[in-house]
């Protein structure tokens, strides 16, 4: 793999700056990028990150000119763009009569509305609030996709005003917040005092916190392992340690909640107890595991009413096995398009077709025999769809940043990727061995500033130029709710010959009119985007990710990504399932299915978004986000928020430091297009019941 500069024409004009760089800087962005970004300079083409290991001779796999060869991709993007127009509806009060009667024709409880201005309320369970709806959107999407610096969430007030971005901490709630982590922290390091200098604890084996398991144990169980802490080896460090035993597990019971249903809008959670305070769960099972035995006895130490509680419970249920559950209106399942829902009259009879001509699983990786004519058949449809030229499928869309990247970037490269991007992203960028640098959140200023001093200073200690400088953005964080800035950022990508690596796991399928994703919303073309990745795990329904892009790039990621190469092969039944979703939301199935369940995941999302914020509450995100972070802050009220949610029968998604930083605690609401606005309803009735007793109105008043 040869060195060369990322563009010789930007480098050319780059190198002879003065010493005052930052000066030069301020005069270059003085105006407005997008009105005078000149065309994009063709980089030299990319290698394979591996291909100088190789013995074959190294091939392009990465060119970021678009020529002739690609002028069916081209063709596919102008068509894409051509139904995108005629969809205008979609942003616009103005339809036509054959939208109404297409949405006439749904009927029935799970009708889903479309946006046009002459509709019979009937078939619009928004008509009410549908003008401010639109008005709130319209006015988020134009300051969003029209650019201006950092993108940002707003919401809604009064007659639909915009309100500041919610990630603004108040110093009330920054002071608390830190109170509460301090408080935590030092009662954790007290018990573990105490639980040294007495011998018992929970997390000692012979302490008092085992005497349940140590009544239930057999005679012929062998006594346990000491709890010397020399016998072993240190698997955590010792604050790991500290904050898993002494702050995680006081909450544990908010995180991993087993289901017994599917992850549609309504689903059954498992109830779980637990007999050494947090430490362990244990699902419940059969309410008669409450109940002491009839020969006398303290059972199991669960308090006796306990079953009348279950019993009387408004949400409580069981499951065929008896197990109890509690029945709860889903807010965290990725299920955006309600495949989930429907999936018994949209998927189902050619995913169990399937089975007949092909197994469950082909047990090889896709260089060996794990590939079927269905896996060519999602890699054909996902480039079609997304408008690249070809496509590859891999079991895991975890794996497929964390395999791809490294194949795409190797030493002498560098990676520039947004500071609030995936782990997936950032465990691909520290396996390629390329240099990585991170560039504030949506801040294509702040991205041009990196490039520049980039391309001027070169690589560290040699000052040669750079290999190829590869930009790694998300469609929409899964933790804020907000769009990609996609605009500016190619903007910027194209005036320094960098290339765009586009994550569109929570925006395929969600985002656009047609569902095809950031590209689509914000009018980029694809074939701006130089790799486009994405997953199969949320709107479609199955599992698995892919990665898409011009066909020589694909060609040599075959080779030589490992998810390709050494992981097994993504199972012919979700290669259907897939199939059939791409099917349904493109309307090749014969229905308008697709077409209704899009308007209906942005219609919920918008609404949803629209009572929360009137709520007082901090939301992140953009309009049209089917993801609502709503902030917390202090570590105490995570807890209480799931368990008050619960206990109200709305199952939500809590995150925690260190999953975001320490004072950025929230709580995560996903819409999905199977929800009606009955539960959205009723939802917000029991949020706004929690928001006041937890004190959350932070966007209304400092002390929440």
């Amino acid at each position: 793999m040869g060195n060369r500069p990322p563009s010789h024409a930007a480098y050319s004009a780059l190198v002879e700056v003065d010493d005052d760089l930052e000066d030069d800087y301020n005069d270059d962005v003085g105006g407005s990028p997008r009105s005078t970004t000149p065309p994009r300079t063709p980089p030299p083409p990319m290698t394979s990150a591996s291909s100088t290991h190789s013995s074959a001779p190294s091939s392009p796999i990465m060119g970021a000119s678009h020529d002739d060869e690609h002028t069916a991709i081209t063709t596919t993007a102008e068509a894409i763009y051509a139904s995108t127009k005629e969809s205008s509806s979609l942003f616009s009060s103005v339809g036509d009569s054959a939208e109404e009667d297409r949405c006439r024709e749904g009927g029935g409880r799970r009708t889903l509305p479309t946006t046009t201005a002459k509709r019979v309320v009937d078939d619009d369970p928004y008509a009410d609030v549908r003008e401010r709806m639109e008005n709130l959107r319209s006015m988020d999407r134009n300051r969003h996709v029209g650019g201006g610096g950092r993108g940002g969430g707003c919401g809604g007030v009064g007659g639909g005003g915009v309100v500041p971005r919610g990630d603004d901490i108040t110093i009330f709630a920054a002071v608390t917040t830190y109170l509460g982590y301090v408080v935590l922290i030092a009662t954790g390091h007290i018990r573990d005092i105490c639980a040294s200098v007495f011998g018992k604890g929970r997390y000692l084996r012979s302490g008092s916190g085992d005497h349940h398991h140590r009544r239930r144990r057999r005679r012929t169980t062998p006594p346990p392992p000491p709890n010397d802490p020399t016998k072993y080896a240190p698997l955590l460090k010792s604050w790991e340690n500290f904050y898993t035993r002494r702050l995680y597990h006081r909450i544990q019971d908010c995180f991993n909640r087993p289901i017994a249903s599917r992850p549609c809008a309504t689903i059954s959670v498992l109830e779980r107890v637990s007999h050494d305070g947090n430490k362990t769960m244990t699902v419940l099972g059969p309410l008669s595991n409450l109940v002491p035995p009839r020969g006398g006895g303290r059972g199991n130490d669960v308090d006796v009413d306990a079953c009348a509680s279950y019993r009387s419970g408004e949400h409580y249920d069981e499951t065929p096995e008896g197990a109890a559950v509690r029945r709860c209106l889903n807010l965290g399942s990725y299920n955006y398009l309600g495949f989930a829902d429907d999936w018994d009259v949209t998927c189902k009879r050619d995913v169990l077709g399937s089975l007949a001509a092909l197994p469950s699983s082909v047990g090889s990786s896709r260089l060996e025999y794990g590939t079927t004519v269905l896996h060519r058949e999602v890699e054909r449809i996902v480039a079609s769809f997304v408008g690249k030229e070809d496509a590859m499928a891999l079991n895991m869309g975890f794996n497929t940043n964390a395999t791809v990247i490294p194949a795409l970037a190797s030493t002498g490269d560098l990676i520039v990727s947004d500071e609030l991007n995936h782990t997936s992203i950032v465990n691909g960028a520290r396996a390629s061995g390329a240099a990585i640098r991170t560039f504030r959140h949506n801040d294509a200023a702040d991205l041009e500033m990196i490039l520049r001093e980039a391309i001027v200073y070169g690589q560290p200690r040699t000052r040669r130029s750079w290999n190829r400088i590869l930009v790694v953005v998300e469609g929409v964080y899964s933790m804020e709710g907000e769009y990609c800035n996609l605009r500016d950022v190619v903007s910027v990508c194209k005036r320094y010959g960098a290339y765009v690596y586009l994550d569109e796991a929570h925006s395929i399928g969600a985002m656009g009119p047609t569902g095809r994703g950031c590209c689509e919303y914000t009018g980029v073309d694809p074939a701006d985007v130089d790799v486009l990745m994405g997953t199969f795990t949320k709107s479609f329904g199955g599992m698995g990710g892919y990665v898409a892009a011009d066909k020589s790039v694909i060609d040599e990621l075959r080779r030589d990504c490992a998810g390709s190469a050494y992981h097994n092969s993504l199972s012919p039944v979700v290669c259907q399932q897939i199939i059939s979703s791409f099917q349904v939301i493109m309307g090749k199935d014969g229905t308008d299915i697709g077409r209704r369940k899009l308007n209906a995941l942005r219609d919920n999302s918008n609404y949803f978004r629209m009572r929360l914020t009137d709520m007082g509450l901090h939301v992140l995100g953009n309009y049209d986000s089917p993801i609502m972070p709503v902030m917390l802050y202090n570590p105490t009220k995570i807890a209480a928020f799931s368990r008050e949610c619960l206990k109200r029968g709305l199952a939500v998604v809590v995150v925690g430091f260190p999953a975001v930083p320490i004072l950025m605690s929230r709580a995560r609401f996903c819409i999905s297009a199977g929800h009606t606005r009955v539960d959205l309803d009723r939802a917000l009735r029991e949020l706004d019941e929690v928001a006041d007793l937890l004190k959350l109105r932070y966007a209304r008043s400092t002390f929440g």
